[in-house]
């Protein structure tokens, strides 16, 4: 066993506000992952069109600015990097004004602005992942870097849990009721008062999110980061990526990475409408009638699923009665808090299992079981398929921190350009979302999209088992030859 310290002596502050940036960032990923329904009822959106959305978090966002990202801390320094990332976080956010303006003359043109400032405030989040994960990997021995980076991901989840309380509260509850259907029969005026009333509320979220990280750029701004060897000036961009492309491991890492966060992205996307159609939410509200109070929405739904109920007794006896749903979008959003509850659990756990077995196998065993899971939601039916589908995020909860550390390990001077091909990679999600939404959309059913992350795990899978385990034998050998 490895007695090395996790985060070094003398820099425990400095790693406290790295962990934050885990918190921070996870906020607007999962924030926007329930903007999916929102927009799809504000706006009477196709699961083809919302998925736009990814498209524009994703792929514009994380898949086009993560080698610059790289690039300019590699010229610079980490913390560099980190205060550029959380500027364009904040101003992303500070974009969704304008955009909201201009809804209220032309609806489509205000969609394209709103997936502009979605843009710029993914940019923000790629370089602010580019810098900071590969930071904490740097800061420590490289025995521990990747059971470092697990501890710090595990700050993750929480601010995934907080972007979609930030959504059930302040923009789910906030949505009229109303179907698309219905909303199509309204004169226009009204329709247009209704959506501006419920654009002010998606807006105004995610405009205090960015004042909030202001306060924290300058935080770090104002702090002293560690100062590491690596922290050259050199660019040597051709021959890095000669040498990281010849890297078996990495080159597969790096795939797995992008199946990864592309199945994460589309279980975590349609989650709610997911639960939704399995469990018919609107027309289990809707049989209540029109006249309906809240208590009888969370009376009624109380009755469908005993989890669900139990959490809302919960919530109740905390007292916490804004997290109580009063829309089928929230009450699919409990689901989605619920499933972030296990993916956080899963964390702390793996995290700690790392002592005593390698991460590989914690890797393969979780792939295999997520798969599992995925069958379950594509052919269980009612609560059963929504259990598998919760299921899901528990075995997510170690990938994406794993992966990472597995892939970059050993990459030395390359680690700052390498780490930011694994923050490209977040480009899956645009593509794993959008053909799932295409899926769902031709299929006339969300249920059977889930083939397209069954597939991603297993290719995880197969890196873990086999890849990886082939550069641990490598590496094992050479270490024997010295």
């Amino acid at each position: 066993m490895e007695n090395h310290r996790i985060v070094p002596k003398g820099i425990i502050f400095p790693f406290v506000l790295l962990c934050s940036l885990f918190f921070a960032w996870a906020i607007p990923n999962n924030l926007t992952d329930t903007m999916l329904a929102a927009f799809k009822r504000i706006m009477s959106l196709s699961d083809t069109k919302t998925a736009w959305i990814q498209v524009a978090c994703y792929l514009f966002g994380y898949g086009c600015f993560a080698i610059p990202g790289a690039l300019f801390i590699k010229k610079y320094t980490y913390k560099s990097g980190i205060i550029l990332g959380l500027g364009a976080y904040a101003a992303g956010t500070f974009l969704f004004y304008p955009a909201m303006l201009v809804s209220g003359s032309s609806l489509s043109v205000g969609f394209i602005l709103y997936l502009c400032a979605i843009v710029i405030l993914f940019a923000g989040l790629s370089i602010l992942e580019t810098s900071a994960n590969s930071f904490v990997c740097a800061i420590g021995p490289e025995s521990t870097a990747t059971r470092r980076l697990n501890f710090a991901q595990s700050f993750n989840p929480f601010g995934a849990i907080t972007g979609v309380i930030i959504s059930q509260v302040f923009v789910l509850s906030n949505l009229n009721k109303m179907s698309a259907d219905q909303r199509a029969m309204l004169p226009a005026d009204e329709l247009t008062r209704i959506q501006g009333m419920e654009l002010q509320s998606v807006t105004l979220t995610y405009v205090i999110l960015g004042l909030v990280m202001t306060g924290l750029l300058l935080a770090i701004y104002f702090t002293r980061m560690p100062k590491l060897k690596e922290d050259d000036k050199k660019l040597d961009f051709a021959g890095t990526w000669k040498r990281l492309r010849k890297n078996n491991n990495y080159v597969w890492a790096v795939i797995a990475q992008f199946f990864y966060v592309g199945a994460q992205i589309a279980v975590w996307s349609f989650t709610i409408r997911y639960v939704m159609q399995q469990l018919q939410l609107d027309s289990v509200i809707a049989q209540l009638g029109p006249d309906a109070t809240s208590a009888d929405v969370i009376t009624r739904l109380r009755n469908i699923e005993p989890v669900a109920g139990g959490f809302y007794n919960f919530v109740e006896w905390i007292g916490l009665d804004a997290l109580l749903p009063r829309t089928a979008e929230q009450a699919g959003a409990t689901y989605y808090i619920l499933s972030l509850c296990l993916f956080v659990i899963g964390r702390f756990v793996c995290t700690g299992l790392m002592k005593f077995i390698k991460p590989r196998h914690l890797l393969t065993g979780l792939a295999v079981i997520a798969v599992t899971c995925c069958f379950i939601t594509i052919y269980g039916s009612g609560f059963i398929g929504v259990y598998a589908l919760m299921g899901i995020s528990g075995c997510m909860s170690l990938m994406f921190p794993t992966i990472y550390g597995l892939g970059i390990e050993g990459l030395g001077e390359d680690t700052k350009l390498g780490g930011s091909g694994m923050i490209m990679a977040i480009a899956g999600a645009a593509f794993l979302t959008q053909i799932q939404g295409i899926v769902s959309d031709q299929s006339g059913s969300i249920v059977f999209s889930y083939w397209i992350p069954a597939i991603a795990f297993m290719i995880i899978a197969f890196y873990s088992a086999v890849i990886a385990r082939k550069h641990e034998k490598a590496k094992a050998a050479l270490k024997a030859q010295q």
